[in-house]
């Protein structure tokens, strides 16, 4: 084989290798990104079942205009853990404070959300595990 074939085949080799490399770091990323797009939407359909909680009476099992009391017991549309991650509520007054743990990444996503006249407010915090 000519000097210029082996150049050639060596050159090929680092190509491939660092596409490789790229291609399951792209993998990876994008594992994160699906992971945390579905603790999100758990979360917002926890989130969901709290507003519903807190507009109804408590002589009906709700809050009464307050998450003093909600507990994951209120919670029916997410399990507390689920292949997305596990997840935490807490609340008091107007305010209820949702944790999503993701099992599989090292995502942790809060949202603690307001209720005012206007609707609910959610602010998105993520940090690691």
């Amino acid at each position: 084989m000519g000097q210029q074939q082996l150049l050639l085949v060596i050159l090929v080799t680092i190509i491939v290798g660092v596409a490789t490399v790229v291609a399951i770091d792209t993998f990876q990323s994008s594992r994160v990104d699906s992971n945390r797009a579905a603790l999100r939407q758990d979360i917002l359909m926890i989130l969901n079942d709290a507003q519903i909680y807190y507009e109804k009476p408590e002589m009906m099992g709700g809050g009464g205009q307050s998450f003093n009391t909600i507990s994951q017991d209120q919670i029916l549309s997410v399990e507390t853990s689920n292949e997305n991650g596990s997840y935490t509520i807490s609340g008091s007054g107007n305010t209820v404070t949702v944790i999503g743990t993701s099992q599989s990444t090292d995502v942790k996503l809060t949202a603690e959300a307001t209720i005012s006249t206007d609707g609910m407010d959610i602010n998105w915090t993520e940090s690691t595990k």
